[in-house]
């Protein structure tokens, strides 16, 4: 028998008390949902859903792209007690076929747009009819409780290994990560997010959909970013109001080095209030660079898939140069050595996690059941950091991306922040590859920016290595590779890069 932990249903307080404010602007062709029209359209999918067949503890398999249906989807399951399996499009068939055979799930839903990718699958599917579909108007009314711990979505990881992890996460543990950063942030119906961030995942639902919709602000729905989005990128925030903006470090770059608008960084620089920045660490350079540019201080958080936001820089704190911030409230932060043995400040070590919102555990592929975590230990992180006598938290690097070099620990990310500094760099990442001498070998990997001779700016990079870098952590190769392999989030697939630089290294 399971035990629930019945809570408020926080969506109806919300919806009646916004009704007449927009939440969900769709830049595409303007069209704009109400808090209420957006929670009746809600609850009318939810109705059809459950005509569907899917109620408590089913797993709704989505394959959409960033739309309004989808925003509902996520809403209607979270009355239903229902989890959302969401695939992103843009993903490898080996890896959509991956995620359809292993996700359990009772339903499979579609778009016209992405009924090709699931035409094969064995699964009972459905076609989320459009918005202006009648369904979206049957008078379904939801619960006035819902079940904390009801699991709200499962979301594969980016693929950054062979076979991914589907992590699980209740509802309970979402709603109350949402409102501990929207209170830490000051977020509020002032706000008007841009989300840049596919809805199949967690930053798209969580960051940019839930807790937006939570602090009663409201949200401009983009098909998401795409190589073309950095060129034209203001004219969507201009049209709407945006004063918002969740960027990814990866994004942030892209437009410094091909955003030519100068209306547009006029207009950032006198209406853009709040810059978050999230899902991989952020180069100093980039950071500096960006705020220059833009006039805007950029917020850097961290968190993981398993735990969600444990930290973050936000008013209150100032957006601290090299830091993530203090921890959430009710979140707990620990830097350990090798032994299991807490740190002092300033001491790097592996950082350990202690929050009320870890995932509810990984889906077992075998048994089709989520494999419940420990909620009372600590999470080991996999990544170093260290944290100060205030306690902010500064992320160093990943563990498992330390090269050991001569015998050494050489840091990748540390590296990395010099090479960015030189002229000529746009991205930068270091790898470590076999060698038979040094048991690694230390190889940067290095796309220039755009205009330059490719040959004079390698030898002006690997000149700059000589001269700015100890033998024991300089790189003795420098490659040039005009794009980096990366995941959906934006993350920089060091696998596969580190599989390349080998074969280049020879």
């Amino acid at each position: 028998m399971i035990s629930y932990r019945i809570v408020p249903n926080p969506i109806l307080k919300i919806a009646e008390r916004n009704a007449g404010r927009d939440f969900l602007i769709l830049a595409g062709d303007g069209r704009a949902l109400t808090f209420g029209e957006f929670h009746a359209s809600a609850c009318g999918l939810a109705g059809r859903l459950e005509a569907l067949g899917i109620g408590r503890q089913d797993r709704v398999l989505a394959l959409l792209p960033n739309s309004a249906e989808f925003a509902l989807l996520y809403f209607a399951c979270l009355h239903l007690g229902a989890a959302v399996v969401p695939v992103n499009p843009a993903l490898h068939e080996r890896d959509i076929e991956f995620i359809v055979r292993n996700a359990g799930a009772k339903l499979l839903i579609h778009s016209p747009r992405t009924r090709r990718l699931v035409e094969t699958a064995k699964q009972r599917r459905w076609e989320l009819p459009p918005l202006t579909d009648r369904l979206y108007k049957l008078p379904w009314r939801p619960p006035r409780s819902v079940s904390a711990d009801d699991i709200l979505t499962v979301v594969f990881t980016s693929g950054t290994t062979a076979f991914p992890k589907a992590v699980a996460h209740r509802a309970g543990s979402l709603l109350g990560n949402a409102r501990a950063f929207n209170e830490a942030m000051e977020l509020g119906p002032s706000e008007r997010f841009l989300n840049l961030f596919p809805l199949s995942y967690s930053g798209g639902f969580f960051n940019v959909l839930l807790a937006p919709y939570l602090a009663g602000a409201s949200v401009v729905m983009t098909p998401g970013f795409g190589p073309r989005t950095v060129l034209d990128f203001w004219r969507v925030p201009m049209a709407h109001g945006v004063n918002a903006l969740w960027l990814t470090p990866a994004i942030a770059a892209a437009l410094l080095t091909a955003d030519r608008d100068e209306a547009g960084r006029a207009w950032c620089r006198g209406n853009v209030r709040k810059v978050f920045v999230g899902t991989a660490p952020l180069p100093v350079k980039v950071k500096r660079d960006f705020e220059a540019a833009y006039g805007a201080a950029l917020y850097e958080s961290y968190g993981l898939s398993e735990t969600l936001l444990v930290a973050a820089l936000g008013p209150k704190t100032g957006a601290v140069e090299g830091s993530v911030g203090p921890p959430l409230a009710g979140v707990k932060l620990s830097v350990r050595d090798g032994r299991g043995r807490s740190l002092p400040a300033g001491k790097e070590g592996e950082v350990f996690i202690k929050t009320p919102h870890l995932m509810a555990g990984y889906l077992d592929y075998e048994k089709g059941t989520v494999a419940p975590a420990d909620a009372e230990g600590w999470f080991p992180s996999g990544d170093l950091g260290r944290r100060t006598a205030d306690g902010r938290l500064s992320v160093t690097g990943r563990k498992k991306d330390v090269i050991i070099h001569a015998g050494l620990n050489v840091s990748p990310r540390a590296i990395e922040d010099v090479l960015l500094r030189h002229e000529a760099v746009a991205q930068a990442a270091v790898v470590g590859v076999p060698s038979e001498l040094a048991g690694e070998e230390i190889v940067a990997v290095v796309k220039v920016k755009p205009g330059l001779d490719r040959g004079r700016a390698l030898a002006s990079v690997e000149s700059f290595c000589r001269a700015s870098f100890a033998a024991a952590s300089r790189p003795s190769r420098v490659l040039l590779r005009e794009e980096f392999p990366t995941g959906v989030t934006g993350k920089v697939l060091k696998r596969e890069l580190r599989d390349w630089a080998a074969k280049e290294a020879r």
